[in-house]
């Protein structure tokens, strides 16, 4: 199934903007059933996410805006 959903969908739903109620759902559907394959990808933007948000990377932050 990880492979129906794309990285730019995985990515927006890290970030809260995925609008689609549906493959949200789909998404942690996927997480729920241990989909080994869709959680490692999940975890490169939930990483990515995490080290781009962490106080101290304003200047990394500003440099992506």
């Amino acid at each position: 199934m990880s492979k129906e959903i794309s990285d730019i969908d995985l990515m927006k739903f890290v970030d809260g903007e995925l609008e689609s109620k549906e493959l949200s759902m789909d998404i942690i559907g996927a997480v729920i059933g241990k989909d080994e394959d869709l959680i490692a990808r999940l975890r490169v933007f939930t990483d990515t996410r995490e080290v781009l948000t962490k106080k101290g990377n304003t200047m990394l932050l500003n440099l992506l805006k």
